[in-house]
């Protein structure tokens, strides 16, 4: 196997984004178990808005990682100026949504109280759901813009900056929630709330120093600047795929997390636990994904097929046994993990949280290597260009598959919140197969993006410092 794309190349770029997903999880799990001190209404209201505030996000995120398969195959190709290009676009585009995510917090607010009312969730948790939507929506900018540079980064191969900045925001963000959370360090003791103005700080600090450590060495020209409508068609052709696809397959996951809360406050504390537990996994899953994508993409650029190929193999080939030995680590820990989370003086109540969260776990188990499967495909084929089959199937086997199926087994079978988790083992196991098909058809390598080709420019004002 040729060196370029071997295992070894994909964790040259994977591993600093892995050690950002896997802070970033950490992250979240820290979060989870401060707010879990709080008591399982505080845990089952941010739970609940937290799927609102993805949900928010997940349209511009979608769109915004449209630039990767340009960016990495413009500078495959040696097109670095349309490379630098694309980047800047999306920075605008991130901060058009922002800006509109920003103007719509408190309307937001409200919306998401009057849907948690018609749930069984406690009136409390309702009130506590639509303060922490709105404080994340308030800073929807910084969040977006950090993304939006960390994913031009990304796409370039200079996966270490991103992660240098999370090694630093990321524990930042712990420490702001504690002091806001629970009244820290002289300051108010703000509950949930604190929770999601931690988070936005954290992502402001986050946005400051990815500028700064990006700065171009030299003075860029206004003209690399400007906003080019040919450009930005061209980064909402590839993101609008995404965009729609994130949202409608994240808003079958918000459906079903919505007839979850049709179970109970106590349902929805678990199902939370669980979704910050299978993120332990998830997230360094899609850190080989991202950094295998990079590659893939910049050999499309150079028409290495082969080397394409190989790269994909690579990515399986560390992804199967990580995710099968989390899935062991689920299964035999998955009573103990869940315990972290809940907080509950009751004994009979503690039991039965521990034996749904048991059931749970058994079920994310049973997802690892239908996971598998799916992030190294599916990544494949997007930074191949074959983004529109990714789109149709990812939204098909969400809708078909994993939404319709929870609704039976809630309401028509009167299962549990285990049950709903079997459910959505399923769509792990469909969608990794139909996307692993796909790419053995070898439709993938028609799908090149790269319009012009164009000798090999210096990026406008030089390399970053």
């Amino acid at each position: 196997m040729s060196q370029a794309s071997s295992p070894r190349a994909v964790l040259r770029l994977a591993w600093p984004i892995g050690v950002s997903m896997i802070s970033f999880a950490l992250k979240g799990v820290v979060d989870m178990l401060m707010v879990g001190r709080l008591g399982p209404i505080a845990l089952a209201g941010v739970g609940f808005a937290q799927i609102a505030a993805w949900m928010a996000f997940t349209f511009p995120w979608g769109m915004l990682r449209g630039q990767r398969p340009l960016v990495s195959q413009y500078h495959g190709a040696g097109d670095s100026q349309a490379s630098f290009a694309f980047g800047v676009q999306g920075f605008y585009l991130g901060a058009i949504w922002g800006c509109l995510l920003f103007s719509l917090a408190w309307i937001a607010k409200g919306f998401l109280e009057g849907i948690a009312g018609t749930t069984a969730l406690d009136p409390e948790a309702c009130s506590l759901a639509g303060e922490y939507l709105k404080w994340r929506l308030v800073f929807a900018l910084p969040t977006i813009l950090a993304f939006a540079v960390a994913e031009y980064q990304r796409s370039l191969e200079r996966t270490r900056i991103p992660m240098l900045v999370d090694i630093v925001t990321h524990p930042l963000n712990v420490l702001f929630n504690w002091a806001l959370i629970f009244g820290n360090l002289g300051l108010p003791a703000l509950g949930a709330k604190g929770a999601a103005i931690g988070t936005g700080l954290a992502d402001l600090c986050a946005l400051a120093f990815l500028l700064w450590k990006v700065r171009p060495a030299n003075p860029l020209p206004w003209k690399a600047l400007v906003f080019r409508w040919n450009r930005m068609k061209e980064v909402l052709s590839v993101g609008i795929t995404g965009g729609i696809q994130f949202t409608l397959e994240n808003l079958s996951f918000a459906v079903i997390s919505y007839m979850v809360a049709f179970l109970g406050t106590l349902s929805v504390a678990v199902n939370q636990a669980g979704i910050s537990l299978i993120h332990l996994s998830l997230m360094p899953a899609i850190a080989i994904g991202d950094g295998g994508s990079v590659l893939i993409g910049k050999f499309i650029g150079e028409r290495r097929w082969d080397e394409a190929a190989r790269t994909l193999r690579s990515m399986l080939a560390i992804l199967v046994p990580f995710m099968g030995a989390m899935g062991v680590v689920y299964l035999l820990a998955g009573r103990w993990l869940v315990k972290l989370y809940i907080n509950e003086d009751d004994p009979v109540l503690l039991e039965e949280a521990l034996t749904l969260g048991a059931g749970v776990m058994t079920a994310i188990a049973l997802f690892q290597l239908g996971d598998a499967l799916q992030v190294a495909y599916r990544f494949a084929l997007r930074a191949a260009g074959d983004h529109h089959f990714v789109m149709r199937w990812g939204i098909l086997v969400a809708w078909l598959l994993s939404a319709p199926l929870s609704w039976v087994v809630i309401f028509a079978l009167g299962g549990n919140l285990a049950h709903v988790w079997y459910a959505w083992a399923v769509e792990s196991w469909v969608g990794g197969l139909i996307f692993a098909l796909r790419w053995r058809g070898g439709a993938w390598k028609t799908k090149r993006l790269v319009r012009v080709e164009a000798p090999a420019s210096p990026m406008p004002g030089g390399e970053v410092s």
